[in-house]
């Protein structure tokens, strides 16, 4: 729950000081309305006085005087205090309302975090953070890459002085410690090698860290020293915000992280890196509703490895992984970018290639053939050869009008390609 001290009554908060300045006001007046009497007639009040004797009118005075003055002296404290105290409670009222609006800010953000789809989306949103509390400051998100060895700024606001955009892990002190690293232009003995050429007068990397991963780092400076007079450094509560926006950060991406391996393992395959069959099915059955939607061709490759129990029993399944995993590679480099390459089971493929008709479908499967040839596969000193495939060729709506037609004549061209001799394209 948020405090809402910005709604409480003003005049509850003045009514204080203005008791205590109206009793200092009506003290000095009654001060002075004597001294004005007594000053406008001084033989008058002196002769009034000695004839009061008997009823010590002076030492009367004197105390009148007396308690006056210490009255208007408390009064004056008591204002004055009191003066303090609000002035101290609006300094206590503007910093909690600085507090909501950040912990506001901060729960839109991180709110946002948890929606977003992808780490790209994510980088963008802490970076909306960052330029809407530190305007005045530029800065990155410096994501480690997959080899765990090199850093490379994913997103960025304003110019921060940063060497390159990929930079090794060892040229910041952040990531080597595992802890913030803060560098100052006066002393530069421990300024990040990242940073560079002109040093900044104040810089701070701040480790990504999630689930006992580095993931990288924030990096915020105030720019180079011409502009250092116009850009503070972050003050310790402000520091507390960045590495609070960095422990956010890192979470959402190990958690986008976790779920894109998870939604790899669910349709890739874990040898050859193509999609399963259970992706295949449905993405056929995609590509055909869309084909038969738009009245577009449909090509399908059904294909077989050549003698692979053979290369199995005499070099070992290692090297039968080995044959799968280049074949894999060659399928990515020649195919398109459209086009679905996955693994049917054992030594099968299945390759769909949208919007491609017989012709097109012909020469990308002489294109596999010519590059399972020139193949070289290297295994344990020795070099795999004579690797070749069988190919079946189907097309709608040729060869098909359903999904399962266009399968079983895909499939009744692979095996006529095998029964043929094999290392051969049959259509269906």
């Amino acid at each position: 729950m948020k405090w809402q001290w910005a709604d409480i009554d003003t005049e509850t908060t003045k009514a204080p000081r203005t008791r205590a300045r109206r009793d200092v006001i009506v003290t000095a007046l009654v001060v002075l309305i004597g001294c004005v009497a007594v000053l406008s007639d001084p033989d008058r009040a002196f002769e009034w006085l000695a004839g009061h004797k008997e009823v010590q009118i002076d030492e009367f005075l004197t105390a009148i005087v007396i308690i006056g003055a210490g009255f208007a002296v408390f009064s004056w404290r008591r204002w004055t205090d009191l003066s303090r105290q609000v002035d101290e409670y609006k300094r206590l009222q503007g910093e909690l309302s600085a507090v909501n609006r950040e912990a506001s800010l901060m729960s839109e953000t991180d709110d946002l975090l948890q929606s977003c789809l992808s780490s790209e989306e994510a980088y963008r949103i802490i970076i909306r953070h960052l330029e809407m509390q530190f305007a005045s400051m530029s800065g990155s998100v410096i994501a480690i890459l997959e080899a765990g060895d090199t850093a490379q700024i994913v997103a960025s606001w304003g110019e921060p002085a940063v060497r390159q955009d990929h930079f090794a892990i060892k040229d910041c002190w952040g990531l080597r410690r595992g802890r913030v690293n803060v560098s100052l232009a006066s002393d530069s003995r421990v300024a990040c090698a990242h940073i560079g050429p002109t040093i900044p007068t104040y810089s701070i990397c701040v480790p990504m860290m999630a689930q006992g991963e580095t993931l990288g780092i924030l990096y915020l400076d105030t720019g180079p020293e011409q502009t250092a007079s116009k850009v503070k450094p972050l003050t310790e509560a402000q520091e507390r915000t960045v590495k609070t926006l960095t422990e956010h950060l890192a979470l959402a991406v190990a958690n986008l992280n976790l779920r894109e391996s998870l939604r790899k393992q669910a349709i890739r395959d874990p040898l050859t890196g193509l999609f399963n069959r259970r992706y295949m099915e449905e993405s056929l059955e995609r590509e055909f509703r869309r084909a038969s939607r738009r009245e577009s061709p449909l090509a399908i490759l059904m294909i077989d490895i050549d003698h692979f129990k053979r290369l199995n029993d005499s070099f070992g399944h290692e090297a039968g992984d080995a044959v799968l995993r280049e074949l894999a590679k060659v399928f990515q480099a020649q195919l398109r970018a459209e086009d679905i390459a996955s693994r049917y089971g054992g030594e099968e493929f299945v390759l769909i290639l949208p919007e491609s008709d017989m012709a097109a479908a012909s020469e990308c499967a002489d294109r596999l053939q010519q590059a399972v040839h020139a193949m070289q596969i290297q295994h344990y000193g020795r070099t795999l050869e004579g690797i070749s495939l069988s190919i079946g060729l189907t097309c709608f709506p040729q060869q098909g009008k359903t999904v399962d037609s266009l399968m079983r004549t895909a499939d009744a061209a692979l095996y006529r390609a095998k029964e043929n001799g094999r290392d051969r394209v049959e259509i269906a």
